[in-house]
C-alpha cells in the first residue's frame, strides 16, 4: 500500500531543464528537455515501485512529457508561475553544470600515478578507500542497501587496476574534491572535475547494479556525474593526461 509521498518541481532556468525535490535529495538537470524527461519517467516508475507517490509541480511547459509522467503514475500540476531558485540550486548551476563557464584550473596536484604513490602514505590512501566503500554500501533514496558490502581494499583494487585513470575520459583522477582550508566546507569543483577520483557503478544502483567488482570502475567525478560528458582525452574541466612514462 502506498503511504509515502514526494514532491518534485519541473522548471527551466538559465538554459537548463531541472527536476528537483524540495530539499534537493533528487536533482536532475540537462540543457536538453528530452534527456531530463526520460530520466524523470524512469525516476517516477522507480518511486512508484517502491511505494512512493510522486507529485510534479510544473513551472514550465512539460510538452509531450505531461502524458508520459501521468502514464508513469505521477500527479502533475501545470501552469504554475515560476519562482526564484533557492541558493543551493544556483550554486550547482553556476559551478557544476556542463556548458557553463568555469575558472581556469590550477596545476595538477600530482604529476603522475607514480608521483601519487610516492607522495601519499598507504594509510592516507586507505582512508579514502574506506570512505568510498562506506558510501557505496549505504541504502539510498531510490535503491536498497546492496547485498555485497565493499571493503576499503576492494576500492583500492579498482583504483590500482586503473592506475588512477578515469575509465571514460582517461584523465588522471586521484585528487580529492576541493574544500576550504580552515572550515573544510566543500568548494566549487567543476574546474578540476576530471582530476577528482570517484567510484563508479557501471550499471547504476538506481538501475539494479550491485557492488560486485565486475560492476565497478574508477572514474573522474565529471564523467561520473555527467554521462554526456564522457569523451576520451577531453581537455576541459582540468583533464590531465600524463604520458605512460610518467605514470
Amino acid at each position: 500500500m502506498i503511504t509515502k509521498h514526494i514532491e518534485l518541481q519541473f522548471r527551466h532556468s538559465d538554459g537548463l531543464y531541472i527536476v528537483r525535490s524540495i530539499r534537493s535529495e533528487i536533482y536532475i538537470s540537462h540543457c536538453d528537455r528530452d534527456e531530463v524527461g526520460k530520466a524523470t519517467v524512469r525516476l517516477i516508475k522507480e518511486l512508484i515501485r517502491k511505494g512512493i507517490t510522486c507529485r510534479i509541480e510544473a513551472y514550465d511547459s512539460l510538452g509531450p512529457f505531461l502524458k508520459q509522467f501521468r502514464d508513469a503514475g505521477a500527479i502533475c500540476r501545470t501552469g504554475l508561475v515560476d519562482q526564484e531558485l533557492p541558493p543551493v540550486a544556483k550554486r550547482r548551476i553556476t559551478w557544476q553544470m556542463p556548458d557553463t563557464p568555469v575558472p581556469d584550473p590550477p596545476p595538477p596536484v600530482f604529476a603522475s600515478w607514480a608521483d601519487y604513490l610516492n607522495r601519499t602514505p598507504y594509510n592516507e590512501r586507505m582512508v579514502r578507500c574506506y570512505a568510498a566503500a562506506k558510501k557505496a554500501n549505504r541504502k539510498r533514496l531510490l535503491s536498497d542497501a546492496p547485498e555485497y558490502h565493499l571493503t576499503g581494499k576492494d576500492v583500492w583494487t579498482v583504483i590500482e587496476a586503473a592506475k588512477g585513470r578515469c575509465a571514460y575520459c582517461g584523465s588522471l583522477a586521484i585528487e580529492n574534491r576541493p574544500s576550504h582550508p580552515k572550515t573544510g566546507a566543500p568548494l566549487p569543483w567543476a574546474q578540476v572535475g576530471r582530476r577528482i577520483g570517484s567510484l563508479e557503478h557501471i550499471n547504476w544502483r538506481f538501475g539494479g547494479g550491485d557492488n560486485k567488482l565486475t560492476n565497478l570502475a574508477w572514474a573522474c567525478l565529471w564523467c561520473n556525474t555527467w554521462e554526456s560528458e564522457r569523451r576520451k582525452n577531453a581537455s576541459d574541466h582540468g583533464g590531465f593526461y600524463p604520458t605512460d612514462k610518467q605514470t
